[in-house]
């Protein structure tokens, strides 16, 4: 899970391809499950034209907005993720640094 802090100060959760459709709780035509296979949900994926989900390296990440697009209704089971700690900023900002040097 990667856990992202956006500069409005609200934070959006993104899962990878295999824990997300592990979280799967409702299919597509509304029968309980638990869980689908990561390949469906990457079909999915590929069908949608990669509008839901973002691809990050070699991996699809997923928002829960993402997979409520998609037609599943997902449960996150808390128990399963260990909290490292924060992280504040990964991308710097160097506009002020570029303001100080005339960059």
């Amino acid at each position: 899970m990667l856990a992202v802090k956006c500069r409005d100060g609200s934070e959006m959760n993104y899962y990878s391809l295999h824990e997300a459709a592990r979280m799967v709780r409702e299919n597509k035509w509304g029968l309980k499950v638990n869980g689908i296979h990561s390949e469906s949900l990457r079909r999915q994926w590929r069908e949608c034209g990669g509008r839901w989900g973002k691809r990050i390296g070699r991996d699809i990440f997923f928002s829960e907005h993402d997979m409520t697009a998609l037609g599943y209704e997902i449960e996150e089971d808390a128990d399963r993720f260990i909290a490292l700690g924060d992280v504040v900023e990964l991308i710097p900002d160097h506009t002020e640094e570029q303001t100080q040097t005339g960059r």
